[in-house]
């Protein structure tokens, strides 16, 4: 299976006729793993796709463009699958049955994780799960399942990832588009097929016009499901992350918040207070509430009018005076690094742009809907959001620009559309975001983007290569949510991308810092005016303790992962996982057991593991103990913990013979 040599990797209607059965001419440039096929189809369009091989993976990634050269607008063009390729997966008749389900071990299981809602199991899957006497995730031949994103994000409620697998092979495939998809994945005999596209697509092209639709990313594998994640987890690291690129750093960073509406006085204080004690942040987060002429100060993001201000970037001078050239000063004069929060494509209908240039956004059909989309299809819209971060980039000296979006966009794109033209509004929006963030990105070779969008509702393969989601889930909004969802979310979310970021909470509990560890962390103790900060010394030696030992351990989040218990909420089981270091032969298990488990020991059965080494187990609570590799191997690891709802961690390495 080459996908380079396969020239057919999508499929599409032009004049409700499928394009393949139609005259066209094809041309092919190869450079190195990189294949691009120009192809010429009647009225002028020109589609050019744009495959790359990623050897060392076996995996394939590629994007289409599709052109009018003609001086006339385009026949209609639907049913635009940027991704239409049968797969190879053996598949064999003999189902044994157990009580009315087909045997679970030998059935072709379709991996599809939820996406951001809000709870505790995002982007997890129930591969197993039942409905109406069907498991939900099994696919038999004749079967094709669906799934989409809704309201227009990319991860709300369904991810764009996915893992076809069968008696120890598969493919994991992942859609690149930021807006409304759909895929399809249907079941022969021998073989998947896996179709991808933007949802809603049926349109024509104007002369001289140019678009890029939709990227997938295909990597098949013959290793068990588990392994087959962490050979994403290293294709992901390795080409399609910004983290250790050029001059940023090589892990995710550690933050501590700051709420954007606390007066400028509370903020340098804290500064400084981090600094007086000598707390090991590398950035300081100032979220929401900075901006707006008329904005007023407000203790926490629990109060006042700062949300009726998103739009207008100018910083608030009755919440900062001077500006925030004196924050930005005392953050790096502190050693630390400036994280500022924005969403400048959600805008209030009246901030001062969206008043004097109403033709930059786009409304929705509710006429009580006070939101506006920044149109960055728009290229005067697009100039002006680009000039006004640069310009606000450049004079904060901000190391991390936050993109946040907290409303669906799908219908004000919806609306928009003529009826021969569905689907242009959101694809030129999408170009455009992609563009702003990648001339970002090219002016500011430093900067690395926070990626939120109502916590994790935009995560894709695009967003992937060109940000972090550094606040995964709004399931940490609330100053001490349920510390579980932290430990579920750690088992889910690192399936997919080995860099992704939370918040630990502000109580100041063992369990809660430690469930909140991932491979970045925003600490919100000062997050809000309300709460002294550091204001004993306990508090200050607690931040101290937990900060220094997460940046031990965070090294290990990017590496291969292990759950080694089944994803729960129950409080009255254990959790436990395993980060591996394969290359140096250490590693780090995670171990929780919940306030209301009975069990003071559990055995767990780790992966890595060299049966002929030696391993030293370092409590990081104090203690040590060897292990051998075979006893490992066949009998697991056990461990006791006394004490209900207690976090332990674990370091282990192989001891040299």
């Amino acid at each position: 299976m080459d996908f380079l040599k396969n020239n057919k990797r999508f499929s599409f209607k032009l004049g409700g006729a499928n394009a393949w059965d139609s005259d066209y001419k094809s041309e092919v440039t190869a450079i190195g793993n990189e294949v691009t096929t120009v192809y010429l189809f009647g009225g002028g369009i020109k589609i050019t796709n744009i495959a790359k091989k990623y050897d060392k993976y076996d995996a394939y990634e590629w994007v289409n463009y599709i052109e009018n050269t003609s001086d006339k607008p385009s026949e209609i063009i639907s049913d635009l699958w940027d991704c239409d390729c049968t797969l190879p997966l053996k598949y064999e008749e003999n189902r044994k049955w157990e009580a009315y389900f087909p045997e679970t071990k030998t059935a072709t299981k379709v991996y599809a994780p939820i996406g951001s809602v809000w709870s505790k199991t995002e982007f997890s899957c129930d591969v197993d799960a039942i409905r109406d006497n069907c498991r939900i995730n099994h696919i038999f031949p004749g079967d094709t399942k669906e799934y989409s994103a809704s309201g227009g994000r990319s991860s709300e409620e369904r991810a764009p990832f996915f893992n076809v697998h069968k008696d120890g092979e598969g493919y994991i495939l992942a859609l690149g588009w930021t807006g409304q998809w759909k895929c399809q994945i249907s079941r022969a005999n021998d073989s998947v097929t896996f179709k991808s596209k933007i949802e809603d697509t049926f349109f024509r092209l104007m002369p001289g016009e140019k678009l890029r639709t939709s990227s997938v990313v295909i990597m098949p594998y013959k290793c068990d499901v588990a392994d087959s994640h962490n050979k994403w987890r290293r294709l992901v690291k390795e080409n399609f992350s910004l983290i250790g690129r050029e001059s940023r750093d090589q892990n995710g960073p550690l933050c501590a918040g700051i709420w954007g509406g606390m007066k400028t006085q509370s903020v340098l204080d804290r500064i400084e207070t981090i600094k007086k004690n000598a707390l090991p942040f590398e950035y300081i987060w100032m979220d929401a509430g900075w901006y707006g002429i008329d904005t007023k100060p407000t203790p926490d993001d629990f109060e006042g009018d700062w949300g009726c201000h998103t739009g207008d970037w100018r910083v608030s001078p009755i919440v900062h005076p001077q500006g925030l050239k004196d924050v930005s000063k005392a953050v790096h004069d502190a050693g630390m690094k400036f994280l500022l929060w924005f969403e400048p494509e959600r805008v209030i209908r009246t901030t001062p742009t969206a008043v004097n240039h109403p033709e930059y956004f786009l409304s929705s059909d509710n006429p009580n809907d006070d939101n506006r989309l920044l149109n960055l299809g728009n290229e005067e819209a697009w100039e002006y959001c680009f000039e006004t971060l640069s310009k606000l980039i450049e004079e904060l000296n901000i190391d991390c620009y936050r993109q946040d979006f907290n409303f669906p966009p799908l219908a004000y794109w919806r609306k928009n559309d003529d009826p021969d033209r569905k689907g242009i509004t959101e694809i030129k929006h999408i170009n455009g975001m992609y563009r702003l963030w990648d001339e970002l990105l090219k002016k500011f070779p430093h900067l690395i983007i926070d990626n939120c969008a109502s916590g994790g509702r935009r995560i894709d393969i695009e967003t992937l290569r060109r940000s972090i989601p550094l606040w995964r889930s709004d399931l940490y909004c609330p100053a001490n949510y349920d510390i579980e969802g932290s430990q579920c979310h750690n088992q889910s979310f690192n399936l997919w991308m080995p860099y992704s970021g939370t918040g630990s909470g502000r109580s100041y509990d063992e369990y809660r810092i430690r469930s909140s560890y991932a491979a970045a962390l925003m600490t919100n103790y000062s997050l809000s005016e309300r709460e002294a900060f550091c204001d004993t010394e306990e508090k200050v030696d607690f931040i101290k303790k937990y900060t220094e030992e997460y940046l031990k351990v965070r090294p290990y989040f990017s590496e291969d992962f292990y759950p080694l218990t089944e994803l729960s909420e129950k409080l009255d089981v254990w959790c436990a996982m395993q980060f591996n270091r394969p290359d140096k032969n250490d590693g780090i298990i995670e171990v929780f057991r919940r306030e209301n488990s009975p069990y003071e020991t559990a055995c767990f059965m780790l992966r890595g593991i060299d049966e002929s080494a030696d391993y030293l187990f370092t409590d990081a609570d104090g203690g040590e103990f060897t292990v051998n590799g075979k006893e490992l191997k066949e009998n697991g690891l056990k461990i006791t913990v006394p004490d209900k709802r207690k976090a332990k961690i674990y370091f282990y390495k192989a001891l040299k013979s």
